[in-house]
Order: C-alpha cells, then structure tokens, then sequence
C-alpha cells in the first residue's frame, strides 16, 4: 500500500481543482514576474512547469497536470505535443493525454496580464463575418459607478477585457420577473466562459456600432470574446447598448 495522505493534503477533484487554479496563477501573472521561459503565445514547457516550487511542492506529475486541464469547466488551458515529422520541422498537435518521453508545452488560451504574451494560442480575431450576434460582459451592481466614471469598461491590468456570447453554461437559469414580465436570457450549454459566476449585471455592447469602429475583438482558444479597448485600454459608455440586471431587467446609467 502506498503512503496516505496526510489529513490536510487535498486528494482527487480537490487537488485537481487547486493544480488548475496554480496554473492559472503561473501561466496568466506569474511566469513573467518571475522571469520565467514564456512565449508571445503563452506557452511554457510542462517541463518548466513541473520544475516551478509550487507544483514541486504539491509532488504533481505530468499525469496530473494533463487530468487538471482535462476537467477544467472553462477549458482555459491546452497543452500541445511538440514533435518533428519525416523531414526534422517541428510540428505542434494538441494532447489530451501524457506519454513518455514526448516534449509538452501548455498556455492558458486568455486572461493574461504578462505584457509579451501578445498573440494567445488559437486567438481569431473577429472581422464582420465571424462577428457573434451579441456580445455581453458581466460585472457587479457596485462596479457600475466606477464604470460610468471612468467612461467605459477597463482593461485595467490585463492584456483584454473578456466578453461573452451569450449566458455560459454555468450560470442559473434566469427567471421571469413578475413585475417587467420580461423573460430574461437563458443560459447557453455551448457557450463555457467568459464571465464570473457570480455577476450580478449584464452590459450588452451595440454590435453594429462595435463592428463600424477602430476596436478589435477576437475569439479566444475556449470562446471567451476578447478586446484590448482602445488606445486608453477601454471599451466606452458610447458602444454600451443596455445593462440589466440577471432578470432582465433594465438599468438606467444616467441615475447612478
């Protein structure tokens, strides 16, 4: 038998879960602050990764590394196998599963804030034909005012703003309110990231407005829409189409 674990060490989903939030922290903010090999695209050598004090300190293995991204809900990482094919190029095919002896590289697809990250894996950026019908962006009830002194949506210190398509999946189905009697959104099963589970408004951006002016959008890795704002690092008021609350119903801005 092998050794138990001791009472506080996590085990199983538990680990799991706190191997990917490590991961997050070190392929998202970390890798740069601490001067670590990390690439334009966001990708770090598992190897790299498995030699960082932290995932040394939880004993993790490149097994357990793969089965933390596997289950993430967000699919927020990829991990790519790097090989060379019949005349010595290297080739890049994406992995679900470790093998000994091949050379692993992994990026989170968004959600950085390491500045030389600048083209995340699988980033599309949006042109009018791959544009999605709508594009939302949750935040809270008490951030509203910030935003609306501030002239728009920030990016603070991140490289983009995420947005979504849609309600993810992983939000509550929303109900209809008695008073508006207005049916609010439905959570989409296709769509898997791009807000907290926990936001309590919904800013929905003017589309049209958005696809006619000098901001860029894109499409991550895992379908969280993204944006650097403008030259100040914002998405302004001006492209704000509505903002309500998770049951639909309407705030008005200018009574904050």
């Amino acid at each position: 038998m092998g050794a138990r674990p001791s009472y506080n060490e996590p085990t199983g989903v538990a680990r799991l879960n706190i191997l990917s939030r490590a991961l997050s922290k070190l392929l998202r903010h970390q890798a740069g602050r601490e001067h670590m090999s990390i690439d334009d695209r966001g990708f770090m050598t598992l190897d790299d990764v498995l030699s960082h004090r932290y995932f040394k300190s939880m004993k993790a293995t490149p097994d357990d590394i793969f089965h933390a991204v596997n289950i993430n809900d967000k699919k927020r990482f990829k991990i790519v196998e790097v090989s060379k094919n019949s005349k010595h190029e290297e080739e890049e095919n994406e992995a679900v599963s470790y093998e000994p002896g091949c050379k692993y590289i992994i990026c989170a697809l968004q959600g950085h804030s390491i500045s030389s990250v600048t083209n995340s894996y699988a980033m599309v950026e949006l042109t009018g034909d791959n544009f999605p019908e709508q594009i939302i962006h949750g935040t809270y009830y008490s951030k509203l005012k910030l935003i609306k002194k501030s002239g728009g949506l920030s990016r603070m210190n991140r490289n983009h703003m995420h947005f979504a398509e849609g309600l993810p999946r992983y939000m509550d189905k929303r109900t209809m309110d008695e008073h508006s009697q207005v049916q609010s959104e439905v959570p989409d099963a296709s769509i898997i990231s791009g807000m907290r589970k926990n936001s309590d408004v919904i800013i929905y951006l003017d589309v049209d407005k958005v696809k006619k002016s000098n901001l860029v959008f894109y499409r991550s890795g895992n379908g969280v829409i993204l944006s650097q704002g403008d030259e100040n690092g914002l998405v302004s008021t001006d492209y704000f189409k509505r903002v309500t609350d998770m049951q639909g119903r309407e705030i008005d801005m200018d009574v904050l």
